[in-house]
């Protein structure tokens, strides 16, 4: 039997997803709350699906290392949606860095290992593309994600720090993750494929309603929205039909691509500067 994992799979895009995989494979759904994951796989085992739930904290390599054994326990790991994050309103500078950055790094190497085939989609965001690049770390700094972890994350967090406000610290800490996942993600495409036949991509999503980002409302998102003609945030729904249909087999030459989906945001000129009315973009209110 095929075995689906999505991880991040009790809420938001990951739920989603989870409910459009095909009814006759296998899901696992991944999350740090038990109960959440059993209320989403009853609801969906309700509607014909074949879900069961289990812990994993995407941060620590031992949680991801005994999610991948156990999901190749249950039959072939064919697709792999890696959907858990935190926002840059939920945790510390370090706490991001570790679940959004490392975790990536956890889900594609210890997936590499059970499977055979298949598809790795590492979700990111658009906001890694925001921050101006003298504000990330280099190439040489994401690297050491693979060499030393801990050195990795020291880094990491020195460089997401612009000022004294923490909570504008831990956005930035966001965005470095989420340009980091992209890089890491593009960086596997060619070695998994070549070794072991597994696609790779990313996908960064704009701002998404979900619970996990209601939080983030704001006049700050309320500018971000005015970048896209739809002046609205995208369900969950949306994100995951693209998410599935491109982890599909019959999209097998999909790989070690980024793809944005979010409204145009990026695309229209938002940017690290762009986010305050100052700086509004000009060229939106051209008559092309």
């Amino acid at each position: 039997m095929k075995v689906n994992v999505v991880t991040g799979g009790g809420t938001g895009i990951g739920r989603a997803a989870a409910a459009m995989l095909p009814k006759d494979e296998k899901v696992v759904i991944t999350g740090r709350r038990l109960e959440k994951l059993n209320k989403t796989a009853e609801e969906l085992n309700a509607e014909g699906h074949q879900l069961v739930g289990m812990t994993c904290d995407v941060s620590k390599r031992e949680d991801v290392k005994k999610l991948a054994e156990f999901a190749a326990s249950l039959g072939d790991v064919s697709k792999v949606i890696h959907c858990a994050g935190v926002s840059g309103s939920m945790a510390n500078r370090e706490t991001i860095i570790r679940i959004n950055a490392l975790g990536t790094v956890h889900v594609n190497q210890e997936f590499y290992k059970v499977m055979n085939g298949g598809c790795i989609v590492d979700v990111a965001s658009d906001s890694g593309y925001i921050l101006p690049g003298i504000m990330l770390p280099g190439k040489g700094v994401y690297r050491l994600a693979i060499e030393d972890e801990d050195r990795f994350v020291t880094k990491m967090v020195k460089k997401a720090r612009l000022g004294k406000d923490e909570g504008t610290n831990s956005q930035i800490a966001y965005m470095i993750s989420k340009n980091f996942a992209r890089w890491y993600s593009e960086r596997c495409a060619y070695k998994y494929m070549a070794n072991k036949g597994i696609r790779v991509f990313s996908i960064s999503p704009g701002y998404v309603e979900t619970p996990m980002t209601e939080k983030e409302k704001g006049e700050a998102t309320d500018i971000m929205l005015s970048y896209t003609g739809l002046k609205r945030g995208a369900a969950p729904e949306e994100l995951a039909y693209i998410i599935t249909a491109l982890a599909d087999e019959r999209a097998s030459y999909l790989a070690g691509a980024d793809l944005v989906c979010d409204g145009g945001v990026v695309n229209n000129g938002y940017g690290f500067l762009t986010a305050t009315k100052k700086y509004k973009e000009k060229a939106l209110e051209e008559n092309w």
